[in-house]
């Protein structure tokens, strides 16, 4: 069997949880799930793993609840604690923390394929189903409610993030759709979309009905009635342009010309064809009119359209909705049951029908019928997820594709655990801390690689490698003395963010279509003007970007060497003269930006305002003083100037319920002595007496609180070179898309980035802890215990010494050499 070894990270700080409606008692959950154990383990001539020590369980248990190691500080407070429960007090200290919920949300933001970067889902909708997903996680919200509220969302993002499950596969209900079987049914139908499914059941007639309950789903661009009134207009505009130019009457043969005589006749038809002729050319003429009023319309109507993408973009993205509408089988269907291009109504593939109820909408009914405890697959997808979580193997491998003739690797314990969690009502914070305080999670864990398709019967938890996450927030944690310390700042400009796009959204709404219409046509005419510099400068960038490729892809070519170097200069200075003309470029549009949002989002905010507060809009008015400061003499709603999208800037309206309210200095002065108060704690319990030392120490923490954020503060996922995505953290492309392999860029991460000199700085939670010690060796068991929450064993206390003669004598020898040893990097 091959070694396998594991590792942690993330955080902490306490906040009040309502204890599930179905609560039992915690204990004799456990002793029953470790009785279902013992009993395999009998039958099996096995024996379970021996029992931690409180050394290995508060590390694993931080890293698996809270996603980081233990500071110093913690772990001895619970070695030192003579509880007889000290261990169940402590699970559940950390399941009622603030960093179980960023620890649980990248997992489930692995899984759901959150993104908050304004990728696929778009910033403002990104930002808001993060939030969404921690709130969840924050109330402790049932799973098959979490689930259902994701399922059947409805909305805009600022008032429901969870329509970010759907924005996430936006244009895409067949893939949504097999993406929700797939993690909450535990069940692979995507091949089924093409032909029936060549290993399972499925066929590609219950593919469609099944899609066809969310195909009605709309997540395209945001609209609302005043852009669509916009739309209207100009369509009407450009129709009252055509009719302006009046066609000439058609020329009509005589009718009843029968008692005519013949030379009547002749010279009637002699007039019909001249004029028909006449008509044909007075045609041509009114066409070629019309073509060229189309034409010059058309451009008009080029810088409308910016003008309105303009406003369409603060908010694109942010709107799920839902129509009637039934997918269509391919036009290749190839089976008896239907023909091709059929429409397909809605039919569930396993389970009881899906009934909509009264007052219910049908994608409500297929939510309900998805979290059904009924539902023979949701309870078991989530008791496997949760025990995975526990134990790092499920007892159903892979637990997301589920057949009619899976097996359990145990199943009397498959029975027990789903039944706990419908007993439980799906409280997934009550079922964790049964499985924590049971004997199995908390014995030694068992060492061998799992193979692929053997029975593991869960004598102990598998030894795991940290994720991406639970490593960068160990690293976190070794700088920040109080790493689970609330970044408020950075979640004040999520929060602003959303709400920015609510009040661009609700003010637009506020204006008539007229009123926006004339706004619109202002910024219009600013784009039409500068069309042709646009043109001209988008044309050089598209050349310049394609040359600076090209002169980048001829110096990678090139083998090491003086010419590679000249070729990789010349590459970069094509590379800075393309971004400088597409500066140029978006200087330019900035005109025409501005102009919309002086024309038609402040003016729309500014009636959104009246309407909310029922006052006049006043807008800041500066005079100088007599000291000659300006100062302001009025202020209602406005003053300051806002940054909107591409540096693009406009006056910033404040209106209440829209904004965050702005401290005033006496509470801005009142957080930071908070703040400041707790640094000083910290201060005291490190021995930092000396005034100087300690001001530093205060400004060193302010900057680590701004600067040095748990993973779940970030954007999800982290930018690309970042130590996440060096050491794994996912795309969140696909779903759980994770790597927890080693690779050679995560070891010269390691060695040559940024890391370690913030790890080792004097400020930093290890080396405070370090320089706390009063002797060498204690220096060492501060390290050993910073980083592995145990002492040095004599023998590894004499390896250190024999080190000595290699020249390694620092501190910062010592820990480098334990920051890059399987011990740390594993969970054990």
């Amino acid at each position: 069997m091959k070694k396998l070894f594991a590792l942690p990270l993330l955080a902490l700080v306490s906040l009040s949880s309502a204890q599930a409606a179905g609560q039992m008692d915690t204990a004799a959950a456990a002793r029953q799930l470790d009785a279902v154990l013992a009993k395999d383990w009998a039958a099996n001539k096995l024996q379970g793993n021996p029992q931690t020590d409180d050394n290995t369980f508060v590390r694993r248990i931080y890293l698996d609840v809270i996603g980081r190691i233990p500071t110093t500080r913690e772990t001895e407070e619970f070695l030192n604690s003579k509880e007889a429960n000290k261990r169940s007090k402590l699970i559940d200290k950390l399941l009622s923390s603030e960093a179980y919920v960023q620890h649980f949300f990248n997992y489930w933001a692995d899984v759901l394929r959150v993104t908050s970067n304004g990728n696929q889902t778009g910033a403002i909708t990104g930002a808001a189903y993060a939030n969404f997903v921690k709130d969840s996680l924050r109330k402790n919200q049932p799973y098959d409610q979490f689930v259902r509220e994701m399922v059947a969302a409805q909305g805009k993002a600022w008032d429901n993030g969870a329509i970010g499950y759907y924005m996430r596969d936006r244009g895409m209900p067949l893939d949504n759709m097999a993406n929700t079987v797939r993690v909450f049914l535990g069940t692979r139908i995507e091949c089924a979309q093409c032909h029936n499914h060549p290993f399972d059941k499925w066929t590609q007639m219950q593919f469609f009905q099944m899609a066809a309950f969310t195909y009605g789903v709309q997540t395209q661009d945001y609209a609302g009635d005043t852009m669509g009134g916009v739309t209207d207009l100009l369509r009407d505009k450009e129709k009252a342009i055509r009719d302006a130019i009046k066609e000439p009457q058609r020329p009509q043969r005589v009718k009843n010309a029968g008692k005519l005589t013949k030379e009547e006749r002749a010279a009637l038809e002699a007039k019909y064809v001249s004029e028909q002729k006449k008509y044909e050319e007075q045609m041509k003429v009114v066409n070629k009119k019309r073509e060229e009023a189309r034409q010059v319309f058309r451009k008009e109507q080029r810088g409308y359209q910016e003008a309105m993408n303009d406003v369409r973009d603060t908010m694109r993205y942010t709107s799920v909705s839902s129509r009637e509408r039934k997918p269509t089988l391919p036009h290749d269907y190839q089976y008896t049951d239907a023909k091709p291009k059929s429409a397909v109504e809605p039919a569930t593939m396993l389970g009881h029908e899906c009934i909509t109820q009264p007052g219910e909408t049908p994608l409500q009914a297929y939510a309900r019928w998805m979290t059904s405890p009924e539902n023979p697959r949701f309870t078991t997808v989530i008791a496997n997820r949760l025990w995975k979580r526990v134990f790092g193997l499920a007892l159903i491998e892979p637990l997301d594709e589920l057949m009619d003739n899976t097996v359990p690797m145990i199943p009397e314990m498959e029975k027990h655990l789903e039944r706990l969690v419908v007993d439980m009502k799906y409280d997934m914070k009550g079922v964790l801390r049964v499985l924590y305080n049971t004997k199995a999670y908390q014995a030694q864990v068992t060492r061998e690689e799992h193979a692929p398709g053997n029975v593991y019967h869960f004598t102990g938890p598998l030894l795991r490698r940290m994720s991406a996450e639970q490593m960068w927030d160990s690293f976190v944690t070794l700088i920040n003395p109080s790493p689970d310390m609330i970044n408020q700042a950075n979640r004040d400009v999520m929060e602003q963010r959303i709400l920015q796009a609510k009040k661009i959204a609700d003010g637009v709404e506020s204006l008539s279509a007229d009123e926006a219409l004339a706004g619109l046509k202002k910024a219009a005419d600013i784009y039409s003007k500068n069309r042709e510099r646009t043109d001209v400068q988008q044309k050089l960038f598209a050349e310049a970007r394609a040359a600076s490729k090209e002169a980048r892809d001829a110096a990678d070519a090139l083998p090491e060497g003086p010419a590679k170097v000249v070729a990789m200069t010349k590459a970069d200075e094509m590379k800075r003269k393309a971004e400088a003309v597409r500066t140029e470029v978006n200087r330019i549009q900035n005109e025409g930006r501005r102009v919309t949002f002086a024309e038609v989002i402040v003016p729309g905010e500014k009636k959104l305002f009246e309407k909310v507060t029922g006052k006049p809009y006043q807008t800041v008015s500066l005079t100088k003083s007599s000291g000659g400061d300006s100062s302001p003499t009025m202020m209602s709603g406005g003053g300051e100037m806002m940054m909107m999208a591409n540096g693009a800037k406009a006056e910033k309206v404040t209106i209440p319920g829209y904004d965050r309210r702005d401290l005033s200095k006496e509470e801005q002065k009142a957080v930071a002595q908070k703040a400041r108060e707790a640094y000083a704690e910290e201060a005291d319990f490190f021995g930092i007496t000396n005034e100087k030392d300690r001001r530093n120490y205060i400004n060193t923490r302010e900057q680590i609180s701004r600067n040095t954020l748990r993973s779940a503060e970030l954007e999800s996922p982290a930018p690309r070179g970042h130590y996440l995505r060096e050491f794994g953290q996912s795309d969140r492309e696909t779903i759980e898309n994770a790597n927890h392999d080693a690779s050679v860029p995560q070891a010269l991460a390691m060695m040559n980035g940024s890391l370690m000199p913030q790890i080792i700085n004097r400020f930093s939670q290890l080396m405070l802890t370090v320089n706390k010690a009063p002797y060498p060796d204690d220096k060492v068991d501060a390290i050993y215990m910073t980083l592995l929450s145990r002492k040095p064993s004599a023998d590894e206390k004499a390896v250190w010494l024999k080190a000595h003669d290699s020249g390694l004598t620092s501190m910062e020898d010592l820990v480098f050499s334990l920051l890059n040893t399987q011990q740390f990097i594993f969970i054990q």
